[in-house]
């Protein structure tokens, strides 16, 4: 009875904090902007990197410092919870254009209120007209790839020329060295220098620039400090007194100096955390392995009786808050690109650790357990596990935070996980040390540079330019390769050619755009994400500018994937195999979206379908898939090869209105499959078959990720019948060697409810892709996708 009552004691912290996010508004948050055009006008004439470190610490000085009350874990990346951050140094413009549509636009509204504007219109916009990285790469992108992505076939993330996420900072150095150490090991590399040596004059001043940030997260630190013996001095209630006087104290330790326990390795990270967010709005900022770079703290501190599992348990919860806290800004076409305000900060548990041995420790178990607790849309839980190494314990607790419907966690097969970093170059040793990154991607904490998603094709759309000689349906206009009139391919080989030669033009296309952002984004240094890269100080080199251990070519992202199957699949069983259409009459049919051809529609639904173990659509799946890996990997950038994933965000929706009907019996305009699941509503034979059909794509050449999504009967898992069956399908998953899984667990009828009646369903998180949203701050067509999705009535795998 008194641990009842002493989790509700805590929960009742933790629930006042959750409501607090789930009740703010999203809005814009034009103060740190404000502060950096300060800034930069206050640097003229300082080379761009010290202007951005000033600009940095100036925002520390100045920005609005806040604790809220009940708050443990304290900070904010703005001066304001729920809020978008504008970077106008990279991306001032994409406000520019949504003044008017930025508080009521479909996807990821900011309310914007009349003062902000004002602020933008008279200090940031006159600054910053024609200087953002934006701007330059809409100038300098390549014809063709600018046809290809105004028709929908190629998507160029715009994030790519924003923010420096998709990236796992070097967490654990900070935390146990403190800025003072790191700031030690600046100094030292900055004295080695001789300025009469080339080169030595460049690396100075970037050095100088690392020395202003650590001064601005120093003062930052301190300002919360000042603020927390502000309200010690004023509380009345003597709990709380006391818990102010704790957090002056960590801030006055954290992060200047190295953490000495539990709760001050938590603030230090969160410092951290909110000050690479600060420098540049972007998703993905991974904190990685917290399980294994946390742990000597919670160890020491319950050896020395410092703190007991029940209040660690309640620090965690408390930061899981936090992280929900930040809003992700995106213009408006990204929005739709991945919609529900993503931040994407993957926090990840499990695997084995840097020997080949098992990983999981306790703090495995309330990393799960503070997901459960709090059931936020952040951070991003992902599980690493070893069928090999992993114990049964681990799985279980994993299953039971899956039966709960949050989505969470994303769960990784770490083999897969651990190829796939060795594709990229990385040694097995330093690979056993990865971690998911963003949606379902693969990076490695302080050594990494890459864009993970940088871009994504369009698989559907190339299926339908294979089929109308590179003429794109919806505009009528010739976009793409000429492959030939498809009344002329006379074999199966010949269709299928013409669909890999779209396939290559599109990549080749993608490559041209990705070499322009690379050379717009040497631009945007990053001096305060790179302060944690030890190769960054050593070589007197920006993250940006390929100062990382291991730098690795953009990820250009596949959207489409059984669509693509289900349609090569559907054209050379009804055209070429069985020869129950002639290809003159399907293309009639594509063209008429199927009215007037209904038996057409029927003859292609029944066409066999990618995700049934059926042995000839998953060969075109197998081929496919390596002939696209083979192309993307055919080119480098100059940071390393280009590197191939398949993980949609909620893509696959806005894609969808960019193409046509489909041979696989997709209506016109509809979204594409998502990930490398199959299509909705044409998996008929269990999850089990499932598997085996996407065990035929190469994952581990898919270094950046391949994405799969399940949705199963709340009823499923309600048993211990049921969980048995969920944790051996697990296992068989990771048996077949595909790389990842998650799962929507919740009932049909209550999406639909949702969506009639959003203001009764505000917490209801949902599985969107590689992330977690709040249902009811998807747009429609992203929901209604999900609603589509299989729902898996059986666990067994048979």
């Amino acid at each position: 009875m008194a641990q009842t009552a002493r989790e509700g004691k805590y929960m009742e912290r933790v629930n006042r904090l959750k409501n607090r996010v789930l009740e703010t508004r999203p809005e814009m948050d034009l103060e740190n902007a404000r502060i950096l055009t300060e800034a930069f006008r206050e640097a003229a004439g300082d080379p761009l990197v010290v202007k951005k470190a000033k600009a940095f610490r100036k925002q520390c000085q100045e920005k609005t410092v806040t604790i809220g009350g009940d708050e443990l874990i304290v900070g904010c990346s703005g001066s304001k919870i729920r809020a978008g951050i504008l970077c106008a140094d990279t991306c001032w413009s994409v406000l520019n254009d949504e003044l008017d549509t930025i508080s009521n636009r479909p996807y990821d509204p900011f309310y914007l209120k009349p003062e902000d504007q004002e602020i933008f219109e008279e200090q940031i916009r006159p600054y910053w007209k024609g200087r953002s990285n934006y701007e330059e790469w809409l100038a300098q992108i390549p014809d063709d790839t600018r046809e290809l992505r105004d028709h929908g076939m190629i998507y160029i993330n715009r994030k790519a020329v924003r923010g420096w996420g998709e990236t796992t900072a070097g967490y654990q150095w900070l935390i146990s060295q403190g800025i003072s150490g790191i700031v030690n090991v600046v100094k030292k590399r900055k004295a080695e220098l001789d300025l009469t040596v080339p080169g030595d004059y460049e690396k100075d001043y970037y050095l100088k620039s690392l020395l202003i940030v650590a001064e601005g997260m120093i003062t930052l630190a301190e300002r919360y400090a000042k603020e927390a013996e502000r309200l010690e001095a004023k509380e009345k209630d003597p709990r709380r007194k006391k818990e102010l006087s704790k957090i002056g104290e960590i801030c006055r330790q954290v992060p200047a100096h190295p953490a000495r326990t539990f709760w001050e390795a938590l603030q230090s990270f969160y410092f951290y955390q909110i000050c690479i967010f600060m420098e540049q709005n972007a998703a993905s900022y991974n904190p990685g392995r917290m399980d294994q770079y946390l742990w000597p703290y919670y160890q020491a501190d319950l050896k020395a009786e410092r703190i007991t599992s029940e209040e660690a348990q309640e620090l965690l919860d408390c930061l899981w808050v936090k992280f929900s806290e930040p809003c992700l800004f995106q213009d408006a076409l990204t929005a739709e690109f991945a919609a529900g305000y993503p931040m994407f900060q993957n926090v990840c548990v499990g695997g084995v650790d840097d020997t080949g041995r098992d990983a999981v420790n306790d703090l495995s178990y309330m990393i799960l357990q503070a997901t459960m607790d709090v059931q936020l849309y952040q951070p991003s839980l992902s599980v690493r596990y070893s069928l090999a190494k992993n114990p049964n314990s681990f799985l279980r607790k994993v299953v039971e935070l899956i039966r709960l419907g949050t989505g969470f966690p994303a769960f990784h097969n770490d083999d897969v996980g651990i190829r796939m970093l060795m594709n990229k170059g990385v040694p097995l040793k330093e690979a056993f040390d990865w971690n998911p990154c963003g949606c379902v991607e693969t990076n490695l904490e302080g050594r990494m540079r890459q864009y993970t998603a940088l871009a994504d094709i369009n698989l559907g759309g190339m299926v339908e330019l294979a089929l109308s000689d590179g003429k794109n349906r919806k505009s009528g206009q010739y976009i793409s390769a000429r492959t030939g009139n498809p009344l002329e391919f006379q074999t199966y080989e010949d269709f299928l050619s013409a669909v890999k030669e779209q396939i290559a033009y599109a990549t080749r296309a993608v490559v041209k755009g990705s070499h322009v952002i690379d050379e717009v984004c040497m631009n945007r240094p990053s001096p305060a994400l790179s302060f944690t890269f030890k190769e960054c100080i050593e070589k007197g080199k920006d993250y940006a500018w390929g100062g990382a251990k291991y730098n690795v070519g953009n990820g250009i992202i596949l959207i489409g994937v059984a669509d693509l199957i289900n349609s090569i699949a559907a054209v050379r069983h009804i055209v070429y195999e069985t020869k129950q259409a002639t290809m003159a009459q399907l293309l009639h049919a594509l063209e008429q979206d199927f009215q007037g051809w209904e038996e057409m529609h029927k003859l292609c639904l029944d066409a066999p379908k990618y995700g049934n173990d059926d042995l000839m659509v998953d060969d075109i799946a197998g081929d496919m898939f390596t002939f696209i890996a083979d192309e993307i990997e055919k080119y480098s950038s100059k940071f390393g090869r280009m590197t191939p994933g398949i993980l949609p965000v909620s893509g696959n929706t806005p894609f969808g209105l960019e193409v046509g009907a489909l041979p696989s019996g997709r209506k016109a305009w509809k979204p594409l499959a998502d990930g490398v699941s199959p299509s909705g509503g044409t998996d008929f034979n269990g999850p089990g078959a499932v598997l085996k059909s996407v065990a035929n794509i190469p994952h581990a050449r898919f270094v950046q990720g391949t994405l799969l999504n399940m949705k199963v009967e709340p009823a499923m898992l309600s048993t211990e019948n049921g969980i048995t069956q969920m944790m051996a399908l697990l296992k068989s998953m990771c048996s077949l060697g595909v790389y990842h899984v998650q799962f929507n667990v919740i009932d049909q009828a209550k999406l639909i409810r949702a969506q009639k009646y959003p203001e009764e369903y505000k917490g209801l998180l949902v599985r969107v892709a590689g992330y977690t949203a709040y249902f009811v701050e998807l747009g429609k067509d992203v929901q209604d996708e999900i609603i589509g999705r299989t729902v898996q009535h059986g666990i067994s795998v048979g």
